[in-house]
């Protein structure tokens, strides 16, 4: 935390946590990064190699603590009567009340396993000493190598390289949405007893979109929309109007229930899967049921 305060002056400690799950610091600051991260980790390390004493003293009141040490880090609302300040020579004063080394040296080494936003201002640190810390350091860099490696990259280029993909992949779904709706929006629908039944069976189509018309269809009035998509699986899309009575959500549970399948959501609108191989014949199925339905309106 000290060394994140003289690179962030505005960050404050709430509180750190020694659980089975690791180590976790509870922090405020207007901003945190893996590059701020990066520059204290490797600040605190040195202070850890340099082998600085660290002292402990009492005061009264955390006031009287105050005045003896401008430079005290305190959560002040956690602290009342007789306070404890442990010293990192040099480095660091922290009102704190846990067990400490008797020298940093003892530390062995600090490694960041992670960190994430709460809140507006609020950060949670993961982090491990020791050899567990030097154990995840080592995965962690093998990671890194494999990564680098899978994507033809240099341990410089890699994290660039995946910005470029990533962006790559959003530009081609972006195409794929563009291209999906052009298609659907070529589908003609059959007359039912006056309703509307759109049907089809497509591959390789961007389920969002096929969603998202869907329900632009159907919220038009009378009609029903029962599409599918085969990828690695079949996708089916269930959504009807508020007219009419069927309940989408436990109709798509029922079939592909049957065929191994999984699916389910709301009386109007309802999404689910089932293996690629029987997308024919459970639209057939779900097909039939809702003519059934649509006959007796």
């Amino acid at each position: 935390m000290a060394s994140i305060k003289r690179i962030v002056p505005e960050a404050s400690a709430i509180k750190v946590v020694h659980d089975e799950k690791g180590n976790t610091l509870y922090l405020r600051a207007p901003k945190l990064d893996w590059d701020i991260i990066a520059e204290a980790v490797k600040a605190a390390n040195r202070v850890i190699e340099e082998g600085r004493e660290v002292k402990e003293w009492f005061f009264e009141n955390l006031e009287e603590a105050k005045k003896a040490i401008p430079s005290l880090r305190s959560y002040d609302e956690r602290i009342s009567g007789r306070v404890r300040v442990i010293e990192v020579e040099g480095y660091d004063y922290s009102a704190c009340t846990r067990k400490h080394v008797s020298n940093t040296k003892e530390c062995g080494c600090i490694f960041v396993t992670g960190f994430s936003k709460a809140s507006e201002d609020l950060y949670q640190i993961r982090f491990e000493v020791g050899e567990k810390a030097k154990e995840y350091a080592a995965e962690t860099l093998a990671l890194h190598m494999k990564v680098s490696e899978a994507l033809g990259a240099s341990q410089k280029t890699v994290l660039q390289t995946a910005i470029n993909l990533k962006q790559e992949v959003e530009d081609l779904r972006e195409r794929l949405a563009y291209l999906t709706r052009l298609i659907l929006e070529q589908l003609k629908p059959e007359e039912v007893c006056g309703i509307k039944l759109y049907t089809a069976l497509y591959k390789e189509m961007e389920r969002k979109t096929m969603m998202d018309y869907a329900g632009e269809t159907t919220v038009k009035g009378k009609s029903v929309v029962l599409l599918v998509d085969e990828q690695k699986d079949a996708f089916f899309v269930l959504s009807r109007s508020k007219d009419l009575a069927f309940d989408c959500g436990a109709l798509l549970k029922e079939v592909l229930q049957i065929f191994g399948g999984r699916g389910g959501g709301k009386p109007e609108f309802a999404s689910g899967s089932a293996p690629k191989e029987a997308a024919e014949q459970v639209l057939n199925i779900l097909k039939n049921k809702i003519l059934e339905v649509l006959a007796k309106v």
